[in-house]
C-alpha cells in the first residue's frame, strides 16, 4: 500500500470515528431535550426536605420530573406544561377534595384528565373520591401479592402476579364511576383501576418501594411504563439518587 493510499485510509477512518461520536452525542442530546417532565405531586410533609422513594425510583430510571408540594399549596399553573402527573401517597387530601365532597384545584385537574395521571396509595384514593367513590378503614403494612385482571400498556413486561408493598390505612370501597378494575388482592379488592376513556390510573400499593431481596422491583417497571405512556422527558444516564440538590429540573 502506497503512502498516499495509507494516508487516505487513515483520514477516512478518522472521519468515520468522528461521525460515530457526533451521532452518539446527537442522540444523547436529542433524548435529553425531547419531551416534558412529569409533574410529581407530593402529599407528605415528611418529604419537604428529604428525598422521597418515588423521587428515587424516577431519578434512577432517568425519568425527569418537577416537584409540587401540595401540602404547601403548590400546583402547576397549567398541567399541560407537563407530560403527565403522578399523585404520590401521604395523609391528606388537601387541595383535592374535602369530606363534604367539595372539589378544589387539584381535584379539578384530575377531573379534566388532560394529561395522563397515576395516583399512588393516597393518590389512588384521591382519584377515586374525585370520581365519586368512598373509602373504608383497611390498615395494611406488608408485602403482598396482587393479581392482575386486565392487560394494559402500563403493565407491559410484568407478570400476572406482582409482589408489592402495601402501606395504607384506608382503601377504595367501590369502583369510581367510569373506571375499570385492573388488579386485586385477597385483602384489598380494588388494588388498581383505569378510567375507561381518559388516561388515568390508580394503584393502592406502592410501586416505588424496593428492598434488597427485590433486585428488580416490578413497580419500577410500572412507573417506567407510565413515563412511556406520558411521553415524559428522560435522560440516557440515571440521575444522582442521593440528594435533592439536583431536583427539581
Amino acid at each position: 500500500m502506497s503512502k498516499e493510499i495509507y494516508r487516505q485510509f487513515n483520514v477516512l477512518k478518522m472521519l468515520l470515528v468522528v461521525s460515530i461520536l457526533f451521532f452518539t452525542v446527537f442522540r444523547l442530546f436529542a433524548a435529553e431535550v425531547s419531551g416534558k417532565p412529569i409533574a410529581l405531586f407530593l402529599n407528605d410533609p415528611a418529604y419537604d426536605l428529604a428525598l422521597s422513594p418515588i423521587e428515587r425510583s424516577l431519578a434512577e430510571q432517568g425519568i425527569v420530573y418537577r416537584i409540587f408540594k401540595i401540602f404547601k399549596d403548590e400546583l402547576p399553573g397549567d398541567e399541560k406544561d407537563y407530560s403527565g402527573i403522578i399523585i404520590a401517597g401521604g395523609d391528606s387530601m388537601r387541595n383535592y377534595i374535602d369530606w363534604n365532597n367539595k372539589i378544589y384545584q387539584g381535584g379539578e385537574i384530575i377531573l379534566r384528565g388532560e394529561v395522563p395521571i397515576l395516583g399512588i396509595c393516597l393518590g389512588h384514593q384521591i382519584v377515586s373520591r374525585v370520581y365519586g367513590s368512598v373509602m373504608y378503614y383497611s390498615e395494611e403494612r406488608r408485602w403482598n401479592n396482587v393479581k392482575i385482571l386486565l392487560n394494559d400498556q402500563i403493565l407491559e413486561g410484568l407478570s400476572d402476579t406482582l409482589l408489592v408493598w402495601e402501606n395504607h390505612a384506608y382503601a377504595v370501597a367501590k369502583l369510581p364511576e367510569g373506571f375499570r378494575l385492573m388488579a386485586s388482592s385477597s385483602t384489598t379488592p380494588i388494588q388498581m383501576i383505569k378510567h375507561e376513556s381518559k388516561t388515568i390510573y390508580g394503584v393502592q400499593f406502592h410501586p416505588e418501594t424496593s428492598e434488597e431481596f427485590l433486585s428488580n422491583p416490578p413497580g419500577w417497571k410500572l412507573l417506567s411504563n407510565f413515563a412511556k405512556i406520558s411521553k415524559a422527558k428522560t435522560v440516557p444516564v440515571p440521575l444522582p439518587p442521593n440528594g435533592r440538590k439536583v431536583f427539581p429540573y
